[in-house]
Parts: structure tokens; sequence; C-alpha cells
């Protein structure tokens, strides 16, 4: 099981606990038994004949909750038969003259829906419940001998309706955004561009079982109340559902000067053109065929996947692995952790995770915590531009098998197992690929596809594996063998480049692996103008050759064995060369 499974199968499981607390917690108010706190008199008796909203409307200390109700629309939702549990503040308990001044739909979710919840809780001998109100926000309703809910305290007990209760509060019970409604907060941090590109994502859809039904108009069904879910592509997109109350994330958010500047810094990674080649290497390698491909709109194609890129590495659960200390982290502290773990499980260590809540402002919200930042301090190889490692016995990345006369494919085997002991260095993944000849006068190849590429510069190299890597019943030579490169120049051409050997001072010199160990091989820089990335199944690609002749048959093994091909960046080539003890993720290499 891979880690991104085991990942999605442990959030649904959570998933599954939170929905049976949940189904527990209506269970547990159905009761009807009252505390002697709150016994039951004939004014509350005479209170369920009547509806919340006329309960609500008719007490003189509810004035002010009532007017506030009425201009939210929710005098109507009150009168209907669902159920509901209402807990009011008194009259000059909050801040009644700001909340006049809010939007209808302002109203409706920061004050209307964050005091009411369906279903009946009562109030009787000890509470302990977790009670989400319609704004689904969760709140803490506790006490025995006196109540609280959201940490404010209940005044008055079970006013019982015809559709459900009402509590009377000394006061409003706070409301405190989420941190995917906190990206709607653009005047208060000056966050519009990330928000901006986050929303465009959003989707909402009637709830109609959630909703309640007003009279049928024309043939067309009416709600007094009505219910929308909203979803948004990027909580799967990245596994980070940043809207849900029972989460707890650290959200790294940059202002707009920051979003402008790592905007600038990303986009050189994707440039695209409209038109380029694609070398299509078929099954014998001898009948290569180019594709013209043609991308519409190639700036809206560039600023989506920038944007994504941007907005990809920001989110942290800080319920996994060293996360947790994210939760107990205080501005202008230093992290201090061995690694930190993004929601897609990139992984960055120490130096780079401190980096990255250097000069942040933590801001908490209700299910977690957003780092406002004015500058994204991530090193581009640890985001938008990573190394990228192509395990060579994975079919997907292997195009086409060849050899000098053409004449026929090669017998490619994948061979697992566990690696000699006496073989220094690591098989990766503990499997590679062997590609024999097919006779003794040809000389085999193959032909990888390079997935995933950016338009930068990278260091190119190959994994070679000696013959007696999982047995010494093999005799053991070094490989001879050549590489040349397939790629788009800034005309969109396809051009094939034999690579030179960067160690050799000959022209054609070919690369010799050092046979008495997994060795990796230096095959030389390659820029790429064009970014593959993105454009969907099009790539470079790296054909490999046994390169022997039968005049030097005896010192080397025409049997080609590769481990992994390993692009990486150049600007994390130069950075390891002056912090050569420096750690980063290189996944299973």
């Amino acid at each position: 099981m891979s880690k991104m499974e085991t990942y999605r199968k442990k959030w649904l499981i959570s998933a599954s606990l939170v929905i049976c607390h949940l189904f527990l917690g209506v269970a547990l108010v159905s009761c009807s038994d009252w505390d002697e706190h709150y016994d039951a008199n004939t004014s509350v008796m005479a209170s369920q004949q009547s509806t919340l909203w006329e309960n609500i409307k008719n007490n003189g200390r509810l004035s002010q909750f009532a007017d506030l109700l009425t201009k939210a629309g929710y005098d109507s939702v009150l009168s209907a038969s669902q159920t509901y549990t209402v807990w009011a503040p008194v009259d000059d308990s909050f801040d009644y003259a700001n909340l006049a001044t809010y939007s209808k739909a302002r109203l409706q979710k920061e004050f209307v829906q964050n005091h009411i919840a369906r279903n009946n809780y009562p109030i009787s001998g000890l509470v302990d419940q977790r009670v989400y109100m319609l704004n689904e926000k969760l709140k803490f309703f506790s006490g025995s001998q006196s109540y609280t809910i959201g940490g404010i305290a209940v005044d008055s007990a079970n006013l019982a309706s015809s559709n459900g209760i009402v509590h009377t509060l000394r006061g409003q019970i706070p409301f405190v955004h989420n941190i995917y409604e906190a990206l709607d907060t653009n005047s208060t941090y000056a966050i519009d561009s990330i928000s901006r590109f986050y929303h465009s994502y959003d989707v909402k859809k009637l709830n109609e079982s959630k909703s309640v039904q007003g009279p049928t108009l024309n043939g067309e069904i009416t709600y007094l109340d009505s219910v929308f879910d909203e979803h948004n592509d990027l909580y799967s997109r990245y596994y980070a559902y940043i809207n849900c109350e029972d989460s707890n994330y650290s959200m790294i958010v940059p202002t707009n000067d920051a979003w402008i500047k790592a905007k600038a810094t990303v986009s050189k990674f994707y440039n695209y053109l409209p038109s380029f080649e694609f070398m299509e290497n078929t099954s014998t390698g001898s009948d290569k065929k180019k594709t013209t491909v043609k991308i519409a709109d190639v700036e809206y194609l560039k600023d989506s996947i920038v944007n994504l890129m941007l907005t990809g590495y920001l989110y942290y659960n800080n319920n996994l692995y060293d996360n947790k200390k994210l939760s107990a982290l205080k501005t202008g502290e230093t992290l201090q952790c061995d690694s930190l773990y993004g929601t897609t499980l990139s992984k960055i260590y120490s130096e780079d995770a401190a980096r990255l809540f250097e000069n942040a402002r933590r801001v908490d919200m209700s299910n977690g915590s957003i780092w406002l930042t004015d500058s994204l301090r991530m090193r581009s190889w640890t985001a938008w531009n990573p190394e990228i490692i192509l395990e060579a016995e994975m079919s997907t990345y292997i195009a086409s098998t060849v050899n000098m006369k053409g004449d026929s494919p090669e017998r490619i085997s994948v061979t697992s197992g566990t690696q000699n002991a006496k073989v220094p260095g690591r098989l990766s993944r503990n499997a590679y690929i062997e590609v024999p000849p097919v006779s003794s006068s040809t000389n085999p190849g193959v032909v990888f596809y390079l997935p995933s590429v950016r338009s930068t510069t990278y260091s190119l190299y190959v994994v070679v594996v000696p013959a007696n890597i999982v047995s010494d019943n093999y005799e053991v030579k070094p490989s001879r063998f050549t590489a040349t490169i397939g790629y788009v120049n800034e005309k969109g051409i396809n051009d094939e480049i034999k690579m030179a050997n960067p160690l050799s001072e000959e022209s054609n010199a070919p690369f010799i692996n050092d046979s008495s160990r997994i060795d990796t091989v230096y095959l030389g820089d390659v820029t790429f103008p064009m970014a593959y990335a993105g454009t969907g199944n099009y790539y470079p690609y790296l054909r490999l050759s046994s390169n022997v002749t039968s005049r030097i048959r005896a010192q080397y093994d025409r049997t080609l064995r590769f481990d992994c091909i390993i692009l990486r960046p150049k600007e994390l080539v130069d950075y390891l060369r002056e912090h050569p003890d420096y750690k980063y993720d290189n996944g299973n290499y």
C-alpha cells in the first residue's frame, strides 16, 4: 500500500468516527427528563403550544434577538415544523447595533445560524456534548449545575416549543472563521490574490433534505430555509479539507505581495509553446513517429498550472507525524522538528520547515490556524521544481527497446530480490530493469520517457546495477553505453542530442560504470526550453544503448541493468555542492 493510499485510508476512518459521533449526539439528546434546577412548570407547558418564533417574539428579554431573526429571514424558518434548539442571547448582552448593519447573508452565517442547531438539546443533569450549529460550526455544550455553550453561560433553559427548545444566554456565542472562510477576509489580511484563485473552484448545490420546504409556486418548490452544500475541488486535489470544522490544519497564507513575488519565481518553470513536436517511440524503435501538438491557450495553461503549484504546498495536518508541533508554535518562535509532511505527503526536513514560518504571523481559526507571510520561503525543489526520480522497471516509463540493427525488440525483464550484501550502494525499491542482447552481434538499448519535466536545467543521472546485484553467480563486468536525449527546442522542433561524457576529453566517449558497486553515472546537464508537466501524455525521452564492439567484447557486459533515472534541478545541485550535509526528500532513492 502506498503512502498516499495509507493517508486516504486514515482520513476515511477519521471521517467515519466523526459521523458515528454525530449519530451518537442525536441519540443522547432525545431524553426528556429535566434537571431539578430547571423544573417544568405551567408556563413551560403552555409554551409548547407555540412555535419557537412565537415564544421568542413574545419574550420581552429577546426583542433584539427577535429583530435580527426577522432581518435574517429566520422568523419563518422557526415557524416551520422542523425541530431546532435555539440559544438566544438576552437583550443588551451583545452588540446589537453592530450586527444590525450586517448584510443578510453575513447576519445569517455569523450570528443567527451560530445560535441554532437542528434537533432537541435539552438541559438535564450532566451535559457534555458537541453540537453542530446550522452554520456547521462545532460548539461544546456542557455543564452540570450551570451550563455553557461555546463558553457563554446559559441564563435560562428548556423553554419548550412545538418545534423545539429555547435556551437564553448571557451573551453572544463567538463566531470564529475556519481556514477556508479566512480566505474571504481580504480587507483584514490583504490576501485577495490567493482568495480569488481558491474561490474560483467553489461550487454550491442545494441540499434538499436539509432545506425547509415552503409553498409550491408555479409548479416550483420554494424553500423557507435553503441549505447549500459548498464544495471546492481543491479540497480533494490537495487532501486539505480546510472547510471541515472538526479538522486541525496549519495553512501558510501569502499576502498579495508574497503571492506576486512567488508567482514570478514559479512561472519560469512553466513555459509552454503554442505548437510543438512529440516523438512517439514505437515498440521496435526503428519506426519513430512525429506528432504535432497544439495548445489552444498557452497563457491560460501557464497561469492555471502556476496557480495550482503555488497553492499546492501550503497545507499541513496538525494531527500527523511531527506536524503536531505546529499546534503549539507561536508567532516569532522557531519551529523545532525533524520534518513536516504536507497534505500531499511532500516532505521537508527541519532546515526548510523552520524557514516556512520565519516572520510569519499566526492567526487562530476554528479548525487550526493560518500563518500570514510576506514571503513564501520555500526552496523551489521542495515544491514547484522537484527532483524527478524514474524507476527504470516501471513499464509506464519505458517507451521502447532498440538495438543496433533494429531487427527486433529486446527482451526486457524486471528483476527483484534481496540485494547482495557484498555490493555497496542501495537498490531503489529492490528492483531494476535488465535488457539483454538478442544475439551475440547486437547491442541492446532502451528508451525511457521523462514525465513531469519543467522548463529548467537538470543534471541527469542514471543508476547502473552490476550483474551480481542479487547473486554472486555472475561474472561482473562494467557496462559501456551511450546516451541520447530528445526534447523540444525553443522553436517547438524535436531535437535529438547525443550526450557527451562530461568526465572524458573525447567528444564521442561512451559512459562506463563502476561495476564494483551500484553506480550513479552522471550524464551531463540538460536545459529544457519548454515544460512538459501539464501538457498531458507528451514527454521528452532518453535512449540508453550498449556500445560494445566485438574487439572489446571480453571487457564489457552487453546486458544493460538500470535501477532508476534521476533529473536533479541544477539549483539543487549547486546548493548541495555548497551544503553537503543538507537533507531533502529524494523519494525512495
